[in-house]
């Protein structure tokens, strides 16, 4: 194993260049962020060896630590995207893209605090305006809606500019999209909504429409199972509703699954496809019979996604 250990500008403690034995094909490069108090993993992933510059296209994925390893995952779960990788180069097709995976908040694999943060770290601040007053309003605006949580300036301020630096480009919505699943991918979307200038493409997989019940929040490491929440799913559908008018020309990828949280989904997808249908955005939403809320089948949707998101 090859590691090369470099000092580097303020953003970073050290970056190193890791060959994953284990990979499919390609190979990463390991690089630590400061991140308010402690340090977040990236993983640089080139795929098939190309020099990265500004003709390559630049791949924000969140929950990093669930794209590459069962080892790495909370829950021993993978997306394994590099087998995708290897299946498109066997088919012949070489894409020029490099995927970025930022860990998510989650640093004790999967523990109560760390649940709980990634919670309030991937959840769209800007739709707590929308929950009616009360108890619920209360508790999103003062524990979910700070800058502790502010997981997409961290990926603005300090990401971004990295990237820009290590490689001496530009990126905006002509060479960078983002993609995640559940609440990384509604991450995703409240952060293309938000910065529609920066991503020009975003896919959610099995998107978390529908929140959770405050006592769910409480027991979320050990609950059973999340029956979601009907007020957070209509304030998260406002808010698409009333941001939507941002986005020009970007695409958007959505699927989900019918099992176990899937077959949450269904009608809220339907909700928000007609509001992207009303408003002429370019979007493709997939239905997987049989697929459940768990990484391996993210990632056996994860080439068909990218390759819609990437057509011309």
């Amino acid at each position: 194993m090859l590691l090369i250990k470099a000092y580097c500008f303020f953003l970073l403690s050290f970056f190193s260049l890791d060959i994953f034995s284990d990979l499919s094909i390609g190979s990463i490069e390991e690089v630590f962020i400061k991140n308010g108090s402690y340090e977040r993993k990236i993983q640089i992933y080139n795929p098939f060896g190309k020099t990265i510059n500004a003709d390559t296209t630049f791949i924000i994925m969140n929950d990093g630590e669930e794209l590459f390893s069962e080892e790495d995952s909370w829950n021993g779960m993978s997306w394994n995207i590099d087998d995708s990788f290897l299946e498109l180069y066997k088919s012949g097709i070489e894409l020029n893209v490099v995927i970025i995976g930022i860990d998510s908040a989650k640093r004790n694999k999967g523990n109560i605090i760390d649940e709980t943060r990634r919670y309030a770290e991937y959840f769209p601040k800007e739709s707590i305006q929308y929950f009616d007053r009360g108890l619920k309003k209360y508790i999103y605006s003062t524990f979910i809606n700070t800058n502790k949580f502010d997981y997409p300036s961290f990926l603005l301020k300090d990401v971004i500019p990295f990237l820009e630096t290590k490689f001496n480009i530009k990126l905006n919505k002509n060479n960078l999209g983002i993609i995640g699943a559940s609440m990384g991918g509604l991450s995703a979307i409240n952060i293309s909504l938000e910065y529609p200038e920066m991503f020009g493409f975003v896919g959610s997989f099995s998107t978390h429409w529908v929140g959770i019940q405050i006592s769910e929040y409480i027991i979320l490491p050990i609950r059973m199972e999340i029956n979601g929440d009907e007020a957070t799913t209509l304030a998260i559908r406002k808010y698409v509703h009333e941001s939507i008018e941002k986005i020009t020309d970007q695409k958007f990828y959505f699927d989900h699954g019918t099992l176990g949280l899937d077959s949450l989904y269904g009608v809220p997808q339907k909700e928000i496809d007609k509001i992207f249908n009303d408003n002429q955005i370019k979007f493709q939403t997939k239905v997987f019979p049989g697929h459940e809320h768990e990484s391996p089948f993210f990632g056996k949707r994860f080439k068909s996604g990218l390759i819609y998101l990437l057509e011309k």
